[in-house]
């Protein structure tokens, strides 16, 4: 099957956003650190989110039909537009909050609200190419791949900004009470935090990702065109372990290491972090690359 380039860019920026705002959420809201980085990462997220939507509606020929597939609640393109839908006036509902400096308890049950929505809409993303007629999708390890690669760009994301704190000029919302080390201490405890999810993220990404690869293995119907061979060892090798192996675990993880230790000799913190993002970046359109192209029918069979 062809790769379809517009639905790789839809489902890499909407879980994007999804990624950094439910990172933001779960460090900022219930984890209590950074929270000067609430209004620049939630705005990240709606811009990525819009991002991925124009990206949707360059794979239609006629984009006005767009809404007659919105008459349908069962068809994935309904499912996908609701979800974005609530998850970006989510985002703005909480945007606004913050800006009238409602209560913290107001301001987490919107945010709550908006990442439950936001890990729904990554797992929808996925799951609308779980089909049977394609055995190499046709199985939930596909959406779960899907939220584990939202979560790992949304960390490496967070990773950025944090690096950024320390820059007066960047992060313009920190307290006028607070002082300099008092920033520098909750931007470090933030890291940390941040450190242990995107360990976490990239572990369960890469179980996901071996996990798939047993599916593709298995699965009914087997085609030379779908084979785990041609992943490992085919054409699409350099593919896979150049742009998803390499890019997408190996060197964030070294890259991580520098940012983490602070160590400046060689790289800076916020360079490495930077690299680390562009990197899942890339990887995470290489799996969606190398997913279509694994994504052939079983209708030669029949």
């Amino acid at each position: 099957m062809s790769i379809q380039w517009p639905l790789v860019f839809f489902t890499l920026f909407v879980g994007l956003g999804c990624g950094i705002f439910v990172g933001s959420v779960v460090l900022t809201e219930w984890c209590g650190k950074a929270k000067q980085i609430r209004t620049i990462s939630s705005s990240i997220a709606i811009v990525a989110l819009g991002v991925g939507g124009v990206s949707s509606t360059m794979h239609l020929g006629h984009p006005e039909r767009m809404f007659g597939a919105l008459g349908h609640p069962t068809s994935g393109i309904f499912m996908e537009s609701t979800m974005i839908g609530l998850f970006g006036l989510a985002i703005i509902v909480y945007l606004l909050a913050l800006r009238r400096n409602a209560s913290d308890r107001t301001c987490k049950v919107i945010a709550t609200i908006g990442a439950v929505l936001a890990v729904v809409l990554a797992f929808v993303n996925g799951h609308a190419y779980v089909i049977a007629a394609r055995p190499a999708w046709n199985t939930l390890i596909l959406p779960l791949l899907y939220v584990a690669s939202a979560g790992v760009m949304g960390c490496f994301s967070l990773s950025v900004l944090l690096a950024r704190t320390k820059y007066a000029d960047t992060i313009a919302t920190i307290a006028v009470t607070e002082t300099a080390a008092t920033a520098e201490t909750s931007t470090t405890t933030a890291t940390t935090t941040i450190k242990r999810a995107t360990l976490i993220a990239l572990a369960f990404q890469a179980v996901l990702l071996i996990a798939y690869l047993i599916h593709v293995a298995v699965a009914p119907y087997p085609d030379i065109t779908r084979s785990v061979m041609r992943v490992l060892t085919g054409n699409l090798a350099l593919l896979f372990w150049g742009g998803v192996v390499l890019l997408g675990f190996l060197v964030p993880t070294v890259l991580m290491t520098k940012f983490y230790t602070k160590n400046t000799e060689s790289i800076s913190p916020l360079t490495s972090v930077k690299l680390s993002l562009a990197s899942v970046l890339v990887a995470g359109v290489a799996f969606r690359a190398l997913m279509f192209l694994i994504g052939s029918s079983i209708k030669q069979f029949f």
